[in-house]
């Protein structure tokens, strides 16, 4: 069973944290365009009982990768220091045919959502900078004492913390900015297009993982 263990953490520089991340010995730095497909059946019944069902994709300049992913329900309390559920993954090597699969099993398409990730790895604990559509985000996933004792030594002590998913924090976005209700949140056609050109991805015609 393989349990993922994360802190969210909001309004970060990206670029001082980068700075210590170096100064700390942390390795990576690789950035990488992530989609991807959350599917439901049609009666909504996964997500309204708090299952995950995604396919990603994922895209560097040489190379991509595909990984299927089921979360269960979180473990943790909704107000725990720290968001904590089983989350079981497969690399996946045709995504179009995984669409196709998991269509004729019944399965929709329920929301698409894509971000920039940066990742790095220190100790144990992997240490994502994601920029979404609606927000920059640091994410921390590992153990829960190594988590706490990161969190000061790369500054994030002082910054606000949420164990809410992406879409908990897009929604609350969303109202804020007194916006409809939307599950997705995808970068306009003009800005997937600057940032394919920035990373050095083919251009979405030319690639087999179009929109």
């Amino acid at each position: 069973m393989a349990l993922e263990i994360e802190r969210k953490y909001l309004e970060v520089d990206f670029d001082s944290l980068r700075h210590r991340l170096r100064q700390c010995g942390a390795q990576g730095g690789d950035v990488h365009l992530e989609r991807n497909r959350i599917y439901d059946l049609p009666d909504g019944s996964l997500r309204a009982g708090h299952h995950l069902l995604r396919l990603r994709t994922q895209e560097w300049p040489d190379r991509a990768q595909n990984v299927l992913t089921l979360k269960l329900p979180p473990v943790s309390a909704p107000d725990a220091a720290f968001k904590v559920r089983e989350e079981r993954e497969t690399p996946v090597a045709d995504a179009a045919q995984m669409h196709s699969i998991l269509e004729g099993l019944g399965y929709v398409v329920r929301a698409c959502y894509e971000k920039i990730r940066e990742t790095w790895t220190l100790e144990h604990t992997s240490i994502d900078m994601d920029i979404v559509p609606f927000a920059r985000v640091v994410e921390l996933e590992g153990p829960e004492e190594e988590i706490l004792r990161l969190e000061a030594l790369l500054g994030l002590d002082d910054a606000p913390v949420s164990t809410q998913s992406y879409h908990y924090l897009h929604q609350e976005w969303r109202k804020r900015n007194d916006l409809p209700p939307d599950l997705s949140f995808v970068f306009t056609p003009e800005e997937l297009a600057r940032w394919r050109r920035d990373l050095g991805l083919p251009t979405v015609e030319d690639s087999p993982h179009g929109r």
